[in-house]
């Protein structure tokens, strides 16, 4: 019964995927009961809470925590991937059409960033997915720390279609709350309402303010 004219923004859960705490065969079309009855829960929870949600991403950095990668059978870049294409293919498929999903982008440097793009842009292309299409980004890895890989996303999206009035209004940033990068995005957000699309809305988030208060170090 919350306020209409609030926002709640979802996360998927998939940091806990890539840190081993959510145990399972998670690599695409493992058929892993684990994994896909946590996945079937993600997408029930962000459907019937969320106005906008991210899609369950595998971010590419599990493959260098060995402990994690057996805990969630993630070992190399392309079946983080894979699976999160998997992921994507699911909730594209099941979801309800209450939540608006974003495509979260990961990759740890440009060939990754750029390659990841690549694989997972069609998922936002209204004319290929006319009725299931995801409706806005979310930018993780290096996408949401490098500013240089951040505008040339931008761009490249714009360029492409995908960041379109109505359809991709959205563009989350993950774990990020520095002031400078406050102003950055603000900038970029100015830049493209006044050149695209008037509706283009950047939010950011980040745990560690709330984890240094919960931990008594800072208030």
């Amino acid at each position: 019964n919350r306020d209409p004219n609030t926002i709640m923004l979802g996360d998927s859960g998939g940091f806990q995927i890539a840190k081993g705490l959510w145990e399972g065969d998670w690599k695409a079309n493992s058929g892993c009961a684990k994994a896909q009855k946590k996945r079937e829960a993600i997408l029930k929870w962000l459907d019937g809470v969320a106005t906008y949600g991210m899609t369950l991403d595998i971010p590419t950095w599990v493959i260098h925590d060995k402990n994690a990668s057996d805990k969630c059978g993630i070992k190399t870049l392309q079946e983080a991937v894979d699976a999160t294409k998997y992921n994507n293919e699911y909730f594209m498929k099941h979801r309800d059409g209450n939540c608006k999903f974003l495509n979260v982008l990961q990759g740890e440097n440009f060939a990754q960033a750029d390659d990841w793009y690549e694989q997972m842009k069609d998922f936002c292309d209204p004319i290929k997915y006319p009725e299931t299409h995801f409706n806005g980004w979310a930018m993780g890895g290096q996408n949401m720390c490098d500013i240089h890989l951040a505008l040339k996303r931008v761009v490249t999206l714009m360029r492409d279609g995908l960041l379109e009035k109505g359809k991709h209004d959205v563009m989350h940033f993950l774990g990020t709350s520095k002031l400078e990068w406050a102003m950055v995005l603000t900038a970029i957000q100015r830049g493209v309402r006044k050149s695209h699309n008037e509706n283009f809305t950047i939010t950011f988030d980040c745990a560690s303010p709330f984890l240094a208060t919960s931990n008594g170090t800072q208030y």
